[in-house]
């Protein structure tokens, strides 16, 4: 299929699962609803779970909807639908675990890829101005102190150092602290300071980065590990930078994903 072809697939398919959650799961008093979904023993889609966000209205309307017999008889419908979805994006069911179905301002819903909760209404509603920033920061940030070679940095988390070399300027240092990382096949966002594979020493520092945010109304901040799209992964790392007064957030790219470095304390030898 084309794109065009993907587009209209997706759009059916979410207008079918949108009468379902108006006329049977009370869609006018959520503003979203995450559908877990796993194999079942003979390989088809379950739905495990499912739980709404964002509540605007009655909420022993919904808490008597999601606890009835209703929701059960639907439950079949949803986890086809999240399947074919998953499909759709090229994604692997099992990897996600799931979907968000959004209901949007034209009362109609879009569809987000694994469990993804709300934004915090603090970190939504400065998004822009902190993904701006961010960019504006790491553009004055290369050009003052140049960009190396492929974009690579030799970086040291455990030292809390980085250093580069561009022709013609003299050698820069500066303190790169982890900030977290990125996993696109997962779609997931896990900080440094619950990195299993990171030893203390890299742990550490980044635990102390985020604790020192006097903001603590962000649920992201306390939650080790959570399902997100990369927009939003940018949007938590210029958040951490705006609070700690940073230079710049470098991404680096491994195996696994993006690794989101802080970058402060910029120096010439």
């Amino acid at each position: 299929m084309d794109e065009a072809e993907v587009r209209a697939m997706r759009r059916e398919i979410l207008d079918d699962v949108g009468a379902i959650l108006r006329e049977e799961l009370a869609a006018g008093e959520w503003g979203r609803v995450l559908v877990e979904v796993v194999r079942g023993p003979d390989g088809a889609p379950v739905v495990s779970g499912i739980d709404v966000d964002e509540l605007f209205g009655d909420e022993a309307r919904v808490d008597e909807t999601f606890g009835g017999e209703r929701v059960r008889g639907v439950l079949p419908v949803l986890a086809k639908a999240v399947e074919a979805l998953c499909a759709l994006d090229e994604l692997d069911l099992d990897d996600v675990r799931g979907g968000t179905f959004v209901r949007m301002p034209d009362e109609r819903f879009g569809w987000l890829p694994s469990l993804v909760r709300a934004p915090s209404v603090a970190l939504d509603r400065e998004r822009d101005e902190l993904v701006a920033t961010l960019r504006a920061k790491n553009d004055a940030f290369h050009e003052r102190f140049g960009r190396p070679a492929s974009d690579r940095m030799g970086i040291d988390l455990g030292a809390e150092k980085a250093a580069w070399l561009v022709s013609g300027r003299a050698p820069m240092r500066a303190r790169a602290t982890l900030l977290g990382t990125y996993a696109p096949r997962a779609r997931t966002w896990g900080w440094g300071s619950s990195n299993p594979h990171a030893p203390e020493a890299v742990r550490r520092p980044s635990a102390a980065l985020v604790d020192a945010i006097e903001e603590r109304d962000l649920w992201e901040l306390s939650t080790p590990v959570f399902p997100t799209d990369e927009l939003t992964a940018w949007a938590i790392a210029a958040f951490v930078l705006d609070r700690a007064k940073g230079d710049a957030v470098v991404c680096v790219p491994d195996g696994e994903g993006l690794v989101f470095v802080l970058m402060r304390d910029v120096t010439a030898d």
